[in-house]
């Protein structure tokens, strides 16, 4: 019973098992609870365990990777593919990789060309300076006194004196135009009018060898941006070009068209063609073909050609088989406004 301060019976607690049964009954309970609570501290362990590894090695890798690029090893990657920031990270790494390897590969290449530019020049100078060199010492010593032959030895210092101007002339030019800080002028021009212009400066030369130039121009009035000179220099060289291969008493014909969206000059003549192994080689520094034409010239005149087309973004494409001719055109791809035919 329960009683209250005065001692009168107000409650009563009715026990339907022993105390001492309900302690007996806490122990197992109470041995669940701490194997579970021992079981989630193990997984739990084991989990951080997981997740430190998961994030260690990745990071591990990653160290090691910017480590070798540090010692100059670009084409190392990390391997790591993760949807997560740590693969983020490792893809900006690998990133990095590719844009240092691309460098490293175009510094190479840059230094191959320096050292092929200045072995190729030092070559092609050698010549010219080595004959003039010979040929006033044979004209300072005296070992050449008859007439005739002074004046030869004279004629070909002159030419080689010449050829050697034009040589420098044209490694100046290449190298000015290919100087990205060199910045061509651009204004609004007419391409037909640069096309004639270039036909008529090289009309004399073509005479002298009794070669005709054919021009035909379907429009009157092209506008375009870019420098006037600069694309009368490059139609020059190609027609230069093509009345040196072309055979005595030929023609050589210039063609100028709009084509879709952009307008084709197509320069062409009817020599001797190029052959097919040479073509690949054929805007390369210096480069000259077998055929005792080529060998007059600096080797320099089509790369300079190129070098203007690619400032103007102008395509060029060549044609040629050997003993049918050759055909070079360009594509300007500008979108040039045809005003007037």
């Amino acid at each position: 019973p329960i009683h209250d301060s005065s001692g009168n019976v107000i409650g009563a607690v009715l026990l339907h098992r022993q105390v001492e049964d309900i302690y007996t009954a806490l122990k197992p309970g109470l041995l669940v609870l701490l194997f579970s609570m021992l079981s989630a501290l193990a997984v739990s362990g084991l989990l951080a365990v997981f997740m430190a590894e998961r994030f260690n090695q990745p990071l591990m890798r990653m160290a090691y990777t910017a480590e070798q690029l540090a010692r100059g090893n670009y084409q190392i990657a990390t391997g790591v593919r993760q949807d997560d920031e740590i693969g983020l990270l490792a893809q900006n790494i690998d990133n990095l990789a590719g844009e240092l390897h691309a460098t490293e590969h175009e510094r190479e290449r840059l230094e191959q060309m320096r050292s092929d530019f200045i072995s190729n020049v030092s070559h092609e100078l050698r010549t010219p300076v080595t004959v003039i060199r010979g040929s006033v010492e044979a004209l300072n010593d005296g070992i050449v006194t008859d007439p005739q032959k002074v004046s030869e030895y004279y004629d070909q210092i002159l030419a080689e004196s010449i050829q050697l101007e034009r040589m420098v002339n044209d490694l100046l030019e290449l190298t000015r135009l290919q100087n990205p800080d060199y910045k061509i002028e651009r204004v609004e021009i007419n391409l037909p009018a640069v096309v004639e212009d270039a036909v008529r400066s090289i009309r004399q030369v073509a005479q002298a060898k009794e070669i005709s130039i054919k021009p035909d121009i379907n429009a009157s009035q092209v506008s375009f941006y870019g420098d006037y000179g600069r694309l009368r220099q490059m139609f020059i060289i190609v027609l230069d070009n093509a009345v040196k291969f072309s055979r005595r008493g030929d023609q050589a014909t210039v063609e100028a068209a709009p084509q879709g969206d952009s307008y084709k000059v197509v320069i062409r003549d009817h020599g001797k063609g190029i052959p097919q192994e040479d073509l690949p080689f054929l805007f390369s520094r210096f480069y000259k073909g077998k055929r005792n034409e080529e060998q007059k010239g600096s080797g320099l005149g089509l790369a300079i050609a190129r070098e203007i087309a690619d400032r103007h973004g102008v395509r060029i494409d060549i044609d040629s088989k050997e003993g049918s001719g050759t055909a070079f055109g360009f594509i300007f791809l500008g979108k040039p406004s045809v005003v007037g035919k």
